[in-house]
């Protein structure tokens, strides 16, 4: 798994898809989450574009891109629940999920879903 945004964001790649998700260090930042705007699947992003948007109790959290791709995924259960988001955010509360452009599959070995 690696780290974005001053370790606020986490990714994994692999088979060419690339989950991405909030570290600790961000929630505890974001403070308890009050709404989530996910992005659109199909939507083409650049590494740096704002991907999601969310609004917490102490301040609002923009979600970056780590890479360039394609939005294929994103965990449509956190609109309405944001328990999975803060009781396990390196798991079952991914946000979204993005393919990586043509050319650039490279696996990092992690095995994990």
């Amino acid at each position: 798994m690696n780290e974005y945004d001053e370790g606020r964001i986490w990714f994994k790649k692999k088979a060419g898809l690339i989950t991405v998700g909030l570290t600790e260090k961000a929630l505890e930042e974001i403070g308890s989450v009050q709404a989530v705007q996910l992005p659109v699947e199909g939507d083409e992003v650049s590494q740096d574009d704002v991907v999601c948007e969310i609004e917490g109790s102490k301040q609002n959290f923009e979600v970056i891109s780590p890479v360039d791709g394609s939005v294929v995924a994103v965990n449509d259960s956190l609109s309405e629940d944001f328990e999975s988001l803060q009781g396990d955010p390196l798991d079952e509360g991914w946000i979204l999920k993005l393919k990586a452009p043509k050319g650039d599959s490279d696996d990092e070995g992690d095995d994990e879903e």
